[in-house]
């Protein structure tokens, strides 16, 4: 594969990243800035490019074939739970342990895998990582918000926590696929305006996420990166190999992997904060992860493909 297009996007994300954490770093961007506009991003951006992808490519699956993506999604998501789990086991990380699980498990499929395989394979790729949205909350808001409170702690599942705006805009995106539906040419050229402005959005919110972490003290944690080797070269090759049992549909498999190999995702340092953990920890393990991610995408595509 022709790896130009990749290396290009990839140093596009670190300079929009540099650039929102500069704006963070400097003040020109406060926590109200990034709180809001990471909502807006996922809640309004991401949605649309859902529902973009759907609209815009000749995407068709019978039953069986949706399943075995479905199976594929849930798969790439599970593995990363599992090596969460088992990893977090082998540190003595004492009250981090929770924390270093989810760093391991929950990666960053909207905000960094969606764009990069949107740059490989264009709408169908979109359409399969949108999916992943499914699995991703359900153990998010269910295992996930589980280990923060830890045994004991009492309270139940937020159901409106797992149907997020993302979730239902997958939802949505399957209903359309499913069903056909006639759209106005308006409504698709709505969406894939919005869509388009997804990528550039998404990255400077990444950056200016982490600029309230000191780029030194996440370098100094020797732990983080057994994290960072965990998250973006073990899961993603363990992902890769075992849907090479599941499926010979590259764009499917591929795109599994680069969401199994995408950082750690922001909102662990967001869970992180509202059940009062070491939410420094989890942003320090966000950064780090993030950063060498633009090294390890690419690293990881070349060698699968």
């Amino acid at each position: 594969m022709e790896m130009s297009p990749l290396i290009s996007k990839m140093l596009i994300f670190v300079v929009l990243m540099v650039i929102g954490y500069v704006c963070a770093r400097t003040k020109f961007a406060g926590r109200e800035f990034t709180r809001d506009a990471s909502k807006m991003v996922i809640n309004v951006f991401m949605s649309a490019t859902i529902i973009n992808s759907v609209l815009v490519a000749d995407i068709r699956l019978d039953g069986r074939e949706l399943g075995i993506v479905m199976l594929a999604l849930c798969l790439a998501v599970g593995v990363c739970w599992i090596m969460g789990a088992l990893s977090c086991r082998l540190l003595r990380l004492g009250e981090r342990e929770a924390l270093f699980e989810l760093l391991v498990a929950v990666m960053n499929n909207m905000f960094i895998a969606l764009p990069v395989v949107e740059t490989l394979f264009g709408s169908q790729a979109v359409f399969y990582c949108s999916l992943s949205c499914i699995p991703f909350n359900v153990l998010l808001y269910t295992v996930g918000v589980y280990r923060l409170r830890g045994p004991g702690s009492g309270g139940g599942i937020n159901l409106r926590d797992i149907f997020s705006v993302p979730l239902l805009a997958t939802m949505a995106a399957l209903l359309i696929f499913l069903l056909h539906p006639p759209v106005p040419a308006a409504a698709k050229e709505l969406a894939g305006t919005m869509a388009a402005a997804t990528m550039p959005l998404s990255m400077i919110v990444i950056g200016s996420s982490l600029g309230s972490v000191s780029l030194l003290d996440a370098f100094k944690n020797w732990k983080l990166y057994i994290l960072a080797a965990v998250r973006l070269i073990i899961c993603p090759l363990l992902v890769w190999l075992l849907l090479g049992l599941v499926t010979e549909d590259m764009v499917l498999r591929v795109t599994s992997t680069i969401i199994a190999a995408s950082p750690s995702g922001v909102v662990v340092s967001v869970l992180a904060i509202q059940y009062d953990k070491d939410a420094v920890f989890c942003s320090e393990g966000v950064l780090l992860t993030t950063v060498f991610s633009m090294l390890s995408i690419p690293a990881v595509v070349y060698l699968i493909m």
